[in-house]
């Protein structure tokens, strides 16, 4: 029986490719997992601050940036890190030096100093005291016969701020921002002070009532867009019963 030389080949170069894919492999499983952590909160004036809760490492939408500054720098820049909708972040790294700062254009405040970090264990106050174009106070709202409403106080925070718009968003899971909302319904023209907005459940097309029911619950949450800045502030989500 012949054998074809191609064919010894291709074994010979799946038998070494398995032989460096396995030496990779427990190169990989004998490394010691980072069990030092970082935690911390974007506030205002002590307040937690409400962001967008989804993000994604492929289209760029890390809040944050983590760069070793020794020992043993990091030589291949920052590390993208990301933050939960209710404004905190927690990152499991190594002791070391580090500078942790906002991914500069991100969130709905002005931009913000970087922190420098000595970890050495546990590090849970990394807190970004930020100031936010806008903010929402004394909010509170109503779900009655189909219809959310919401009232708050809208304070301009930074004079040279220009308000887009007021949003409700609608989600059938508590993570309700710009990019996982189901039903949106802006408002324009709104004046800082005391503001109430509502939308009527009943009014949805049947496509969006669909999607509202897929998993039996309806979430809301609104959003404030100043002009010129990607990134929303936000209220807490609240399931709507």
């Amino acid at each position: 029986m012949k054998t074809n030389r191609k064919t010894i080949n291709f074994f010979l170069l799946g038998a070494v490719c398995s032989f460096f894919l396995s030496s990779c492999s427990k190169e990989l499983d004998n490394r010691e997992y980072p069990e030092s952590r970082i935690s911390g909160k974007f506030l205002y004036n002590g307040q937690p601050v409400q962001i967008m809760g989804t993000s994604s490492d492929v289209v760029g939408t890390n809040m944050l940036q983590l760069t070793q500054t020794g020992p043993g720098q990091f030589l291949n820049g920052y590390i993208k890190m990301f933050a939960k909708g209710d404004g905190s972040y927690t990152i499991l790294t190594f002791d070391g030096d580090y500078q942790l700062a906002i991914t500069p254009g991100k969130g709905p405040w002005l931009p913000t100093d970087p922190i420098d970090i000595n970890l050495k264990g546990e590090v849970n106050d990394a807190n970004f005291n930020v100031t936010p174009y806008y903010w929402i106070s004394d909010y509170s709202s109503n779900f009655t016969d189909s219809v959310f409403t919401a009232s708050f106080n809208l304070e301009k925070v930074v004079p040279s701020a220009e308000l887009e718009k007021v949003v409700i968003y609608l989600s059938p899971t508590s993570i309700v921002d710009i990019t996982s909302k189901f039903v949106e319904r802006s408002f324009t023209g709104l004046a800082p002070g005391n503001v109430t907005i509502s939308c009527d459940l009943k009014t949805l097309s049947e496509a969006d009532k669909e999607h509202l029911g897929l998993t039996g619950f309806t979430f809301a949450r609104v959003g404030v867009k100043t002009v010129g800045v990607a990134d929303l502030l936000y209220s807490v989500p609240l399931e709507l019963k």
